[in-house]
């Protein structure tokens, strides 16, 4: 079976990644850390690229993605564990963010970890988890400065494990 992947999009949109520079990775090693310990005895961290952000923090840069559409916002937000849902936000341009704001854990599923930590089946949560706007069409400065200081504060956090929430 044929999968098309410009089915949904506009035709616009379809003609324009067709000719998308493609980067061909699967050379690349896979940055693969194994386990230490059982997944019931680690620390979770959550990391969304769907753009949430703390009321009080600074949002996503989505203004200066519209005037240069193809740069995304490189950086990153932590989110408190005990974030409710009147104080989250959402920056991002590439999804429908209506189902976001009426629940957040459709792109950050902190529900999902507390039950599994009630449940025993995992060690504890990080106090905070981070997100990023996924959107990254030139992840230069992604890949050199921001995903290093995402790496390094999950370290400071003392996670053992991280799920990758994709926005």
């Amino acid at each position: 079976m044929t999968i098309n992947s410009f089915k949904f999009m506009s035709k616009t949109l379809a003609e324009s990644l067709k000719v998308w520079p493609y980067v061909d990775t699967q050379t690349e090693p896979i940055p693969w850390t194994p386990l230490k310990k059982k997944v019931h005895e680690c620390r979770v961290a959550l990391v969304s690229s769907g753009g949430l952000y703390h009321r009080n923090d600074t949002p996503f840069d989505m203004e200066r993605e519209k005037r240069e559409p193809l740069w995304g916002d490189p950086t990153f937000r932590e989110i408190p564990r005990g974030i409710k849902q009147d104080e989250i936000r959402t920056a991002h341009l590439h999804y429908e963010n209506a189902h976001t704001h009426q629940d957040y854990n459709c792109m950050l599923p902190v529900a999902i970890l507390e039950e599994l930590l009630t449940n025993g089946e995992i060690g504890g949560i990080t106090d905070n988890h981070l997100t990023f706007m996924g959107y990254q069409p030139k992840p230069g400065v992604f890949i050199r400065e921001t995903a290093p200081r995402m790496t390094d504060r999950l370290i400071e956090m003392e996670a053992d494990l991280v799920l990758l929430s994709p926005g």
